[in-house]
């Protein structure tokens, strides 16, 4: 079985980048996913461009739910708050689209494209001449069927053939369950499951390569050794080929704050210990998926 280890959130900030490069320099990283809109993209580029020879899966990130647009902001207003910053999560998209007439979700749908067509194109720049490997969603956003379908229109447009299906098999850590958010965790795996029903049609529709399943929603926010080692179990006894371990190693710096403007609960995640605590588990892991 190939078990990829994934960490997301790349050029959000010099910060976050700091662990999460370190982490694939000492061989503990496959790959990556880009936040096109980040403070810190080209510094990640420019980092990753200076290893030529280093092998990286690059994944575009695809993202309505932090910081700025890339495109100009008239051209995605639907998708901003009065400061111009990006206001959906997961669930306000999906509430926002279900009350949403044809014509709006018609413009909506449009709006979506549009920025992440402009995502997909910075990331493509700045990594040149590495390709863009594949596409996913931040905080799982891409994982809406309405999104999905804008996410895999985009893959055939941009020649890139894989895409996130954000779908996890059930396991349990008896050493991680106790944790604070645990159960949210819990709402929003069968959600995903749920999910990635339609998205595996879509995927298949458009030619779309997936990993069999990922690990990393039950336990997001402190992936653990237990976590990831009974999720790579759980995966072997499916007997899947392809498993991606999706962690977040990238620790943000106290100054570095005021991207997250009005995003408490987002400034809290990037700048949690739990950060580093990843990225010390990622550094030790790579003996056990071998």
């Amino acid at each position: 079985m190939n078990v990829e280890l994934h960490a997301d959130d790349l050029g959000a900030s010099k910060g976050v980048n700091r662990n999460i490069l370190a982490a694939w320099k000492s061989g503990a990283l496959d790959g990556v996913s880009v936040l096109a809109n980040g403070d810190a993209i080209h510094e990640a580029a420019a980092e990753v461009n200076g290893h030529p020879d280093r092998p990286l899966r690059i994944v575009a990130h695809l993202n309505l739910s932090e910081a700025m647009p890339i495109a100009e902001r008239s051209d995605v207003a639907f998708l901003l708050d009065e400061s111009g910053r990006f206001r959906f999560g997961f669930l306000g998209l999906l509430f926002r689209w279900m009350r949403s007439g044809r014509i709006q979700k018609q413009e909506l749908a449009t709006q979506i494209a549009r920025e992440w067509r402009a995502q997909i194109e910075t990331i493509a720049d700045a990594f040149a001449p590495r390709k863009i490997n594949a596409l996913d969603g931040h905080i799982h956003v891409h994982m809406l069927p309405f999104t999905f379908k804008i996410a895999a229109e985009l893959a055939k447009e941009f020649g890139i053939t894989e895409i996130r299906i954000s779908h996890e098999l059930r396991h349990f850590s008896l050493k991680d369950c106790w944790r604070l958010g645990y159960v949210a965790n819990v709402v929003k795996h069968q959600l995903l499951r749920f999910l990635a029903v339609p998205a595996r049609r879509i995927a298949k529709a458009y030619e779309l390569r997936s990993p069999g399943a990922v690990a990393g929603l039950l336990h997001s926010g402190r992936m653990s050794a237990s976590a990831i080692e009974t999720a790579i179990a759980a995966a072997r006894r499916a007997d899947l080929e392809w498993l991606e371990v999706i962690c977040h190693p990238g620790r943000a710096l106290p100054e570095e704050g005021p991207r997250w403007e009005g995003q408490k609960g987002l400034a809290d995640f990037y700048m949690s210990s739990d950060r580093d605590f990843e990225f010390e588990t990622l550094s030790g892991l790579r003996s056990a998926t071998n």
